[in-house]
């Protein structure tokens, strides 16, 4: 398990999503729209989601029919090629997707993507002057088109760009703001910093959160479309993501990022679908709608040509369970990837929770005050660039359910233990890599409920690295 690593976040949920744009070219005048609203209401949670070209018609007729719950929407529009370089997707701009928005009073701040390539943003990042011209670049395309702002969708960046990336953003959001328009900024999920990979490390939260006016933190693709099968996002860790980014940015800015998609996986292959497809496929093999109660998530597996597949996704049962973690930590409210395909029925679960005009409903906190069992039998053994720490599991008696463990390391067996990861129940195993061979850590174990009740830490273990 990669607890925190979701190595190229939402690789599975939004890979593919540029193939049919190759070779359109880039207007920066597409059409004049209409002036900007007045800003959404923040008086509670409210949403905000993705809209793709590739599936516009049905994504937006999804909005259309919900669009009481939004504030903000994202068409998926815009690649940057290079400093100056913008491509338009197929349907950028289109006034149907525009109007449909702004008649409703909600803000139209498209979304610009770098097809997770890090190097031609490195480009961007490497001089004052080029930074200042992608900057007027992005814009003009947001005035020259009447937008309410753009969101920055830049992933898989290099860590060593962390403080140009900084640097940019902050530009960016000032120019921004002195035209009275918006930025937002897609945040790969992390538990603390710097972060796990070069990804989130690209990011420093509590900068960022600084200068721009949303941070939409994409809290899914625990498991990817190349790891094993497992769910796209634990509510355990979902929430320790969440709690970490209340920490660093102001929560009112935040927007918790909701999947509405899932994989089927062979072994470590997985293929993304949205519900629709995930249910058409269950109906077709004849499968069985089964349910991880520590993860809440659903799942099934399938056999075809001799192989068994399993497919873990999310619907309307899953993302009840994640849609406190907006309340518990003060939140702006959600935003979701993607519009189209999507279990309908979530929408009756975000309007049963917050309801039309955005107002939360008060959730009465678990009563269990009694924490798990600490871990047993902690081992640590050394593997080729770190350390496998392993454990017996805890049991919970307090009725809210074992929820995960917290691993714990320090260079010295009696103190300077710090949290370095989170791991979902049932696993009882992490590996602490990234290390240079021969150094000696020391570590502890804790569990933690539904609740947030957590254990005494474990006896350590100790093991020089590989």
């Amino acid at each position: 398990m990669r607890t925190n690593r979701n190595h190229i976040s939402t690789l599975g949920a939004k890979a593919g999503r540029t193939s049919a744009a190759a070779g359109l070219a880039f207007l920066l005048a597409l059409v004049i729209l209409p002036p900007a609203p007045a800003a959404a209401s923040t008086s509670g949670p409210k949403l905000a989601a993705w809209l793709p070209y590739w599936d516009q018609a049905r994504a937006l007729k999804s909005f259309t029919d919900n669009a009481d719950l939004y504030s903000e929407l994202s068409p998926f529009w815009y690649e940057m090629r290079g400093t100056t370089s913008v491509l338009a997707y197929p349907g950028a701009g289109d006034r149907t997707v525009v109007d449909a928005a702004r008649s409703r009073g909600v803000r139209v701040i498209p979304t610009i993507n770098n097809d997770f390539d890090p190097a031609r943003v490195s480009t961007m990042l490497a001089s004052s002057t080029n930074r200042t011209a992608h900057v007027n670049t992005l814009v003009n395309l947001v005035v020259n088109n009447g937008y309410d702002g753009i969101d920055i969708d830049y992933e898989s960046m290099y860590a060593a760009d962390r403080d140009r990336f900084t640097s940019f953003m902050t530009e960016l959001g000032s120019a921004l703001r002195s035209r009275g328009k918006v930025l937002a900024v897609a945040l790969h999920p992390k538990t603390s910093e710097p972060g796990t990979w070069d990804g989130p490390r690209s990011q420093d939260y509590a900068a960022l959160g600084r200068v721009v006016d949303r941070a939409r933190v994409m809290a899914y693709d625990y498991h990817w479309s190349t790891s094993t099968a497992g769910p796209v996002a634990p509510l355990a860790w979902v929430d320790d993501v969440a709690r970490f980014t209340a920490s660093a940015i102001a929560p009112s800015k935040v927007q918790l990022g909701m999947p509405l998609y899932g994989y089927d996986w062979l072994g470590s292959s997985g293929e993304g679908l949205v519900h629709q497809d995930v249910e058409a496929r269950r109906v077709k093999y004849g499968a069985t709608r089964r349910w991880d109660d520590t993860a809440k998530a659903p799942w099934y597996s399938y056999s075809v040509n001799g192989s068994t597949r399993t497919v873990y996704y999310e619907d309307r049962e899953s993302i009840k369970a994640k849609i406190p973690v907006v309340s518990r930590y003060g939140l702006a409210g959600a935003a979701t990837w993607r519009l189209g395909g999507e279990d309908a029925n979530v929408w009756s679960e975000f309007r049963t929770a917050w309801g039309s005009g955005g107002t939360t409903t008060t959730t009465t906190p678990p009563t269990d005050g009694t924490a798990p069992s600490k871990p047993a039998s902690v081992k640590a053994a050394t593997i080729t660039g770190g350390v496998r720490v392993t454990w017996t599991a805890s049991t919970d008696t307090g009725g809210s359910g074992l929820a995960g463990y917290e691993v714990h390391r320090s260079t010295s067996h009696s103190s300077g233990y710090a949290k370095i990861a989170t791991v979902a129940s049932p696993s009882t195993a992490y590996s602490d890599t990234g290390h240079k061979k021969g150094v000696r850590f020391y570590y502890k174990v804790l569990a933690y409920d539904g609740a947030g009740n957590k254990s005494v830490l474990s006896s350590y273990a100790t093991a020089r690295t590989g």
